[in-house]
């Protein structure tokens, strides 16, 4: 999901037990608008290594020194810390499994190719053939 207002309260009430996984690489690109251009890639490489870290211990403390090193972007921390409890049920899985779990780019791609469809009138004839 990417965060929309009363989605993941909606698939709770539905799926008691569902683990609701927020779209990652959304969380770095909002987190990351309050930096500098020139300061940029630092801070993403940074946030990737949080998210390809072995387990959720060394994530943990990737996120730590991330926090402390990086206190002079309060926006990016904040930003982070709020999101940090959809990051860590991440490591509940594989990291074969992480790479597809991070970002909802293949979801977002399906729809789109779905609507390209949908929108061509051709599909949906309502004449019959002669």
């Amino acid at each position: 999901m990417n965060g929309v207002s009363g989605l993941e309260e909606g698939a709770k009430t539905i799926l008691k037990d569902v683990a609701v996984q927020w779209c990652i690489v959304l969380l770095i690109r909002n987190s990351i608008k309050y930096i500098s251009l020139k300061r940029l890639q630092n801070v993403y490489d940074s946030a990737a290594v949080r998210i390809w870290a072995a387990n959720l211990k060394a994530a943990d403390a990737e996120f730590e020194r991330f926090k402390q090193t990086k206190s002079y972007y309060p926006g990016t921390v904040d930003i982070c810390i709020r999101n940090w409890a959809h990051v860590e049920h991440l490591f509940n899985y594989g990291s074969a499994v992480r790479k597809v779990m991070y970002t909802t780019n293949a979801i977002k791609s399906l729809n789109s190719s779905s609507r390209k469809v949908t929108k061509k009138k051709e599909h949906f004839q309502t004449k019959t053939p002669p």
